[in-house]
């Protein structure tokens, strides 16, 4: 600890760059939601600018890796996202300067990507297909940077529990690891929505990145000139009880990201299926649905393809491990299964042609699908099931696997860069923490000179 008389200067500068980003994130969102009054991105736009892992195979599309840093789904979404990216994010600025930010922020953002794709190994190659947008991974490199700069810093807060008022304070770095340790869980757990490993990606990063970034700190106010103080100040780092828990979560990242390394070059493929159907009533419903081998989906949005795929699903017809591969044969299938969502058992019958590829997965089909209808309504906020009619669909289904060697192309170095970037965030946080954390002041004894 350092104790020293002190002549201090004029408010610091502007967070030109911080302000920036938010107008440019800001700006995209009115152009792309305009058309639903600027409640939510149109799915034009999200089709066009999302970032999609699978295209990373093809060169042309990597345009995306940056106009998904740029795009949100919803009003909501971009509201606490640039809440965020300007309250912690000015901060970081004010310390490492505008240039050095730009730097943190778009490699964080880069790198929330590279950890997206690298655990899909984790949380199933069916994410090779599924869009991602969002500043999310970005800032979260900003964050990570914030608790390491920032540690002793605190956050005061008021929310509404009912109706009453609950009002706290608490250290900023702790409310960032607690935010931190939920998306290490929720992304282990495969909670599904939310890029939960894009998040964790970001933030590692950004407690990586802020060593080599960060200047020595130096005493500073935004008091006028003229008025002079003694003071003490002291380094003080992360503390045991904050690094412990850091350390604990950065390992259980490590340890994501080395068994991703492992298993990456062994990934299963993706599989999308292009279904069109046709009801009793002579209607026809077109849509896609995409299967990851053994049992990861994302069915069709579509009432009657939804219904024909989940058949198929269900019963195990996509997998046919007794059927010669790549020839036609004739697919009968009569039983009861059982829904796994209520537990209900309903009745399927198949007829038609089918073709299984060479690992053995279903390629085509092309006849009818007969079944039990499941109704769902609900009562009060409970949903409540129940079998209702029997109908025919007239079905053709073709599928295509389009990730390929995805595994050992795309996911394998994306996992060893992970790999690779947790270590040294876990190697900073543990030893180089002293080093980059913000002077802590006591000031004392104002004199007017």
């Amino acid at each position: 600890m350092s104790y020293e008389y002190t002549w201090i200067g004029r408010g610091r500068s502007r967070p030109i760059a911080t302000i920036a980003i938010v107008a440019i994130n800001v700006a995209v969102y009115l152009y792309t939601s305009y058309q639903s009054f600027f409640s939510q991105t149109s799915q034009d736009w999200i089709d066009a600018l999302s970032f999609i892992p699978i295209l990373l195979q093809v060169p042309s599309q990597w345009y995306r890796i940056i106009t998904s840093m740029f795009t949100h789904a919803d009003i909501f979404h971009i509201f606490f996202n640039m809440w965020f990216l300007y309250f912690f994010g000015s901060e970081v600025e004010k310390r490492i300067g505008s240039l050095k930010f730009l730097v943190l922020y778009f490699i964080s953002g880069l790198m929330a990507i590279v950890f997206h794709v690298a655990f899909t190994s984790i949380g199933g190659s069916i994410n090779l297909v599924i869009p991602a947008l969002g500043a999310s991974g970005a800032i979260s490199g900003v964050l990570g940077a914030y608790v390491m700069l920032y540690p002793r810093r605190k956050l005061a807060g008021c929310y509404l529990i009912l109706i009453i008022p609950l009002c706290l304070t608490m250290t900023a770095s702790w409310f960032l690891l607690l935010w931190f340790a939920t998306q290490v869980i929720y992304g282990y757990l495969k909670f599904g929505g939310v890029a939960f490993f894009a998040h964790v990606g970001g933030f590692v990063n950004g407690i990586a990145l802020i060593y080599p970034l960060a200047k020595k700190a130096e005493a500073k106010t935004d008091l006028l000139p003229g008025y002079f103080f003694m003071e003490w100040r002291q380094r003080v780092g992360l503390g045991k009880a904050l690094k412990t828990t850091l350390v604990i979560l950065l390992l259980a990242v490590v340890g994501g990201a080395i068994y991703s390394t492992l298993i990456a070059p062994s990934m299963s493929g993706v599989y999308v299926y292009s279904i069109k159907v046709v009801d009793s009533s002579g209607k026809t419903f077109e849509d896609q649905a995409y299967f990851s081998p053994p049992s990861n989906s994302v069915p069709p949005s579509l009432d009657a393809p939804r219904i024909v795929f989940n058949r198929f699903l269900w019963s195990g017809l996509l997998t046919g491990y007794l059927q010669p591969s790549n020839e036609v044969v004739e697919l009968r299938y009569t039983s009861r299964i059982r829904d796994p969502n209520y537990g209900l058992r309903i009745r399927l019958s198949i007829d038609g042609l089918a073709m299984y590829d060479s690992n053995h997965i279903l390629k085509s089909f092309n006849g009818t699908v007969q079944t039990d209808v499941i109704k769902v309504g609900y009562y009060w906020l409970w949903p409540v099931a129940s079998v209702g009619e029997y109908e025919s669909f007239s079905v053709k289904m073709v599928g295509e696997d389009v990730a390929g060697d995805a595994g050992p192309t795309i996911v394998f170095p994306c996992a060893v860069i992970s790999t690779i970037t947790s270590i040294a965030a876990l190697y900073i946080s543990l030893y180089k923490d002293r080093e980059i954390a913000e002077e802590e002041l006591w000031v004392i004894a104002p004199f007017r000179i």
